[in-house]
This record gives structure tokens, C-alpha cells and sequence, in this order.
């Protein structure tokens, strides 16, 4: 599970894609730059832990070559709108639609996103609803 604060992370990479990405990477892989031109430099002694949360960040990284670095960053923006206390009382990884400010506007632009679904009024997080292994 990775915990993370989305308007932090918003803020710091000025709303640019590519940069949302390079961050997803850094925490997720728990990179460190290894020189001054790196691209992580600058976000190296930022800290971005927060109360959004993603269940499986490993595998959206896994599989973001079949994404684009718009749908990623929408992914991390509407998973921010999730309670974390109510997935530690209930492990629901599904989102109300009602809970998401200007839900109107963004359903519409959730509904052409590969890694969102919007169903019985819940948008669900195609990454997040990853069957468990069978033994």
C-alpha cells in the first residue's frame, strides 16, 4: 500500500503528467537520485506521505506502458478522494460517486479513462480490485 499526499504531490510537480509519473516511480520504488541532474533531485528530501492511498501501486506501475501519464495522474487525483479509515474498517477499494467534488464535471472524464469505471454510482479502480493469489 503506498499513503501519499495528493496535493502535495500535485503542487510540487505543477500539475505536469510526466512529473506526477516520475514521482508515482520514486515512491513506489523507493528510488534516491544518484546526481544532481537527476530527475528525482528535486523531489528527493520532499515528503509526500498523506491519507490517499493506493492498495497496489506495484502493479499500476507494472502496467503503466499501457496507460497514459494523463489517465495515471487522474488514477492518483480520484483515489485521493477515498477514506482511508473507512478501507481500514472495510477494505473497500471503490470510491461514491458523491464524495468526488464536481462529480458532474469529472464522471465524464472519468468514463474515458482506462484505469477508472464508473458503476452503480461507484468509480471503481481497475489496479485496485486485484484478485488474490490463489494457493
Amino acid at each position: 500500500m503506498l499513503l501519499y499526499d495528493w496535493r502535495k504531490i500535485y503542487k510540487k510537480s505543477g500539475g505536469n503528467v510526466l512529473e506526477i509519473f516520475y514521482i508515482l516511480e520514486m515512491l513506489v520504488n523507493k528510488s534516491i537520485p544518484t546526481h544532481r541532474g537527476d530527475k528525482l533531485y528535486k523531489y528527493s528530501k520532499v515528503d509526500f506521505n498523506g491519507l490517499s492511498f493506493i492498495v497496489h501501486p506495484d502493479v499500476l506501475l507494472y502496467n503503466s506502458y499501457k496507460h497514459s501519464y494523463k489517465d495515471i495522474a487522474a488514477y492518483l487525483a480520484t483515489a485521493s478522494f477515498r477514506s482511508l479509515a473507512e478501507y481500514a474498517a472495510t477494505q473497500t477499494t471503490t470510491l461514491e460517486l458523491l464524495h468526488i467534488p464536481f462529480a458532474d464535471f469529472l464522471v465524464e472524464n472519468i468514463k474515458t479513462n482506462s484505469l477508472l469505471r464508473v458503476e452503480d454510482e461507484l468509480v471503481h479502480f481497475l489496479y485496485e480490485e486485484v484478485p488474490k493469489e490463489k494457493h
